[in-house]
């Protein structure tokens, strides 16, 4: 509407490029809005560097424009102007305290070009409004960089707050609330072929052998030694995309994405065998436990809850045999 304000006025040709300019970032900072709505459900960012740009060169011409309108002498585009711009930089403040140096360089952009035009404005008094923008531009910049600090320790907080709820804070490993977030995910994703191929995953369930000695006979403090160096020794024996869980006592359990059976076999193995090896936990002699491991694969042997009953079962039969083994959970024949 300055625009049109401005063609109306002066009868020059400035506010129709303007007004096309403006046309077409609109047109373009929808699309881009649109596409980063889309990559967003996907789980991705999508163009964001793209849109960030095209609101600087929105800002860059609304300045020029503004510019334009003071510089014309006309006093109610000055006006029109010093109002448009004020709730321009007002706005970039409460809106975008999350990225503040983008909101600078907005709020400059649109705000320099007004400066310079009001400074040297044939319009009376102007440039006594000139005079006053730093100032403005200033405090709102302060007011910007203060809600920032504000919402960055809230999300901080946040962030926290979620660490506590889904980590154990022994090990540092997620624990049982994450694990059924995890599982009921990869579950969903099962479902939909086109989201990963199909493809199965493995639900290793696993118990300490002798933990329960080692506790009673040294101290909760070695035992928490202990299971802080068995929590690391399983994240070294499994591959980078699989997960460790914690999930209460000497009780683990691991996700293993996108894996066979045979592959789970010699994961599982390997995960023995390094567990198996003697901890130096400051007490004497090194200390010998064991690992037993069963096991369930999605979507063969259900839905999250029954994926870990089939792999807790397999685990008991682990155990049961003789300990320090894996077991694979055994279907019913149809």
């Amino acid at each position: 509407m300055l625009a049109v304000g401005a063609a109306f006025v002066t009868g020059d040709r400035w506010p129709y490029a303007w007004m096309a300019a403006d046309l077409i970032l609109f047109a373009v900072r929808f699309l881009l809005m649109r596409e980063c709505e889309r990559t967003r459900k996907r789980g991705g960012t999508g163009p964001l560097a793209g849109l960030m740009a095209a609101g600087g060169s929105w800002s860059v011409i609304f300045g020029l424009g503004c510019y334009g309108c003071v510089i014309s002498g006309d006093m109610a585009l000055a006006v029109l102007a010093a109002l448009n711009v004020a709730g321009v930089v007002g706005v970039v403040s409460s809106r975008n305290a999350a990225t503040p140096r983008y909101a600078i360089f907005v709020m400059l952009a649109v705000s320099l070009p007004f400066l310079v035009g009001a400074l040297f404005s044939p319009a009376p008094g102007m440039s006594i409004v000139g005079f006053q923008v730093p100032f403005y531009v200033a405090g709102v910049i302060i007011v910007l960089l203060q809600n920032h600090a504000i919402n960055a320790r809230m999300i901080r907080a946040e962030l926290d707050n979620r660490d506590l709820a889904i980590k154990d804070a022994l090990t540092g490993l997620p624990n049982r609330i994450f694990l059924q977030e995890k599982l009921r995910g990869m579950c969903s994703e099962l479902a939909a072929p086109a989201a990963n191929g199909g493809r199965p995953f493995a639900v290793l369930s696993m118990d300490l052998d002798g933990f329960k000695h080692i506790n009673d006979r040294f101290g909760h403090a070695v035992g928490d030694m202990l299971l802080r160096k068995v929590a690391e020794r399983l994240k070294r024996a499994f591959r980078p995309g699989d997960m460790v869980f914690r999930i209460g006592g000497d009780e683990f359990v691991i996700l293993l994405p996108d894996t066979s059976e045979i592959e789970a076999t010699l994961l599982a193995k390997r995960a023995i065998e390094k567990i198996s090896v003697p901890f130096d936990l400051g007490v004497g002699a090194a200390t010998r436990i064991g690992l037993s491991i069963g096991s369930a694969f999605a979507p063969a042997d259900g839905e999250p809850e029954l994926l870990l009953t089939c792999s807790d079962h397999a685990l008991y039969e682990a155990k049961r045999t003789g300990k320090g083994r894996y077991r694979a959970h055994v279907r019913a024949a149809n």
